[in-house]
């Protein structure tokens, strides 16, 4: 048995629709196990399963490997944990693809790793008389469909795509036979609406949907749940946070989960109010910031950190972390590994990098790398750098990974036999090899050249990579030394732990953005750049975006566990501090 407090338990218990909100650090992930377990143990012996959708894969790894800690293989065979897009793909459109004229033959998925994605988009940029830079790349990425099949978000809202310049990008994706990620949720929609069939087998194959973060749903995920609940076979137990809702720019509305709950006739007077995470001095803050009815409040072992929260405005951004965060987590006793530095956009990230690097602190994020991330050896070298100084195979997902990209990246094949157990096999050897060349070449430059010889000789042996492939690795390497003596790496002392500094950052400084936070926690967090402009952004013009960059803030609050630094700079005339600094109490 899970243990539980009376509101997560009443929460697991309650038998119909649920909208359950859910505050910063409560457990949820452990209520969800909960409810799993219970639900699954009722269906073991019929044909029902119990469906689990999270909003990240490091979420369904998450909740699978619990799963296996507390139920068996019975319980476990009773539930699905997916992605949003993994579940339409296994559930709708695979199976039922065909029913689509648009849909390619046996599509695979594109997404912004394979080297196809910025070919496509150079093309058609190139069409339309542009050159991409590197915000044209995420301004694509960032494009949706709405329940209309029309081209929406970010990209088209304020990027350089167009109507036209969309719908041609997704014409030349399903020409090379791909689907990207908001095809996958359009075209099962598109399935769902026109054909009711799929709908009800669905329906009548899973008792139970589980979906967390749901105050992140967009229009079109609402409409692909409405599709399976209007079968009436399928009860909802959905997990959220109104004040976390930041995801505006992917399609997402706080709005959205309270009208489809209202369509579900969900019950929503249950709430999760322990915040197992923070210390009671941060929990003020937030609870300051947004007040809750009821109040948010510390819980647990939380509840006796001796937490602290400080607020300084300094003349630049990296001041904030030399001068207060790493003396405030040194006089904590809180590892490096364990704190991070979160900050609106990457664009702040980067120089604080940098700057960190010059003082030897090891950091991970933006700016860390001191080459340029796309080198075409860079993941795979990370990877055996790794398994190299760690001695274990821990790492050898991460290697097979690599590979796949890499291979795909060379030859234009997406191999997925990279999976099976040859793939493995070829990745396990790679790490063999690694290893050796570490014993033999200790120093980081020889054994990232040596890397990209044997590894290539390897491959090639292994009949992965033909012999034309070999010559593009070697130049790789000397792109990445040549990346690094521009950025003033003493490559005379470079260690094979520093390239597998990127594939484990167990010691490392993370630097992240304030939206890829969420969902994640750690001991210190310095908040930087926290300035009017910054957040909320200067193009903020509506009262529904003001708000949300509310949200973002007090997601921000509520990733430290003890230590909490709020920093606004003075590195522009302008700047000043961002009004949600007053408003949490600080300023």
């Amino acid at each position: 048995m899970i243990p539980l407090t009376p509101e997560q338990r009443e929460a697991v218990e309650h038998d119909d629709n649920l909208l359950l909100t859910a505050c910063p650090g409560s457990g949820k992930t452990r209520v969800i196990l909960a409810k799993l377990l219970t639900l699954a143990d009722q269906l073991v012996g019929t044909p029902q399963f119990i469906g689990c959708i999270t909003y990240t894969n490091a979420a369904v790894d998450e909740i699978e490997a619990r799963l296996r800690k507390y139920g068996n293989s019975a319980i476990s065979d009773r539930c699905e944990i997916s992605t949003i897009h993994v579940f339409c793909l296994q559930f709708i459109l695979r199976p039922y693809g065909w029913l689509i004229p648009e849909v390619p033959t046996r599509f695979q998925v594109l997404s912004r790793e394979n080297s196809l994605f910025e070919q496509i988009i150079t093309a058609v940029e190139d069409t339309f008389g542009r050159k991409p830079a590197g915000q044209v790349f995420d301004d694509y990425e960032s494009l949706r469909i709405d329940v209309n099949g029309h081209p929406c978000g970010q990209g088209i809202e304020i990027g350089i795509v167009t109507t036209n310049s969309a719908l041609l990008y997704w014409e030349r994706v399903r020409a090379h036979g791909y689907l990207d990620f908001a095809m996958i949720l359009y075209y099962s929609w598109k399935i769902l609406e026109q054909h009711p069939f799929v709908g009800r087998g669905i329906s009548s194959r899973f008792g139970w949907l589980l979906v967390d973060e749901f105050q992140d749903t967009t229009d079109i995920q609402i409409a692909i749940f409405g599709a399976l609940q209007r079968f009436l076979h399928t009860r909802f137990f959905l997990v959220g946070d109104q004040n976390q809702s930041i995801m505006r720019f992917t399609g997402a509305r706080p709005e959205l989960a309270e009208q489809f709950g209202d369509q579900i006739n969900a019950h929503r007077d249950i709430a999760l109010t322990g915040n197992f995470r923070c210390g009671p001095a941060i929990v003020t803050t937030a609870a300051t910031l947004i007040p809750t009815v009821p109040r948010m409040q510390s819980a647990g072992d939380a509840a006796q950190f001796p937490a602290q929260v400080n607020y300084v405005n300094v003349g630049r951004p990296i001041d904030a972390i030399t001068e207060h965060f790493l003396p405030s987590l040194q006089n904590a006793g809180i590892p490096l590994g364990k704190a991070a530095i979160l900050a609106p956009w990457w664009t702040h990230l980067i120089p604080v990098a940098r700057a960190l690097r010059e003082f030897d602190v090891p950091v991970f994020g933006p700016g860390a790398r001191p080459y340029r991330r796309r080198r075409l050896l860079a993941g795979l070298a990370e990877q055996l750098g790794a398994c190299a100084e760690a001695g274990n195979y821990l790492g050898l997902p991460g290697v097979e990974r690599a590979l796949f990209r890499l291979i795909g990246d060379l030859t234009g094949n997406s191999r997925y036999d990279m999976f099976s157990y040859q793939g493995r096999r070829l990745a396990l050897g790679l790490i063999y090899l690694a290893r050796e060349l570490a014993e033999r070449h200790p120093g980081g430059v020889a054994w990232l050249r040596a890397v990209a010889l044997s590894a290539g000789n390897y491959l090639e042996r292994e009949e992965w990579l033909p012999r034309a492939a070999k010559q593009p690795l070697i130049d790789s390497a000397e792109e990445m030394l040549s990346d690094m003596h521009a950025n003033k790496v003493d490559l005379a002392n470079l260690l094979i732990s520093d390239m597998g500094l990127f594939a484990n950052p167990e010691h490392a400084l993370k630097l992240i953005t304030l939206h890829n936070s969420k969902g994640r926690e750690f001991d210190g967090v310095a908040l930087i750049c926290m300035n009017n402009g910054s957040i909320p952004h200067f193009s903020t013009s509506t009262q529904d975006a003001y708000d949300e960059a509310r949200r973002l803030f007090y997601v921000g609050l509520t990733r430290a566990k003890r230590v909490l630094v709020v920093a606004s700079d003075q590195s522009h005339w302008r700047n000043k501090p961002t009004p949600f600094i007053a408003e949490a109490g600080l300023g």
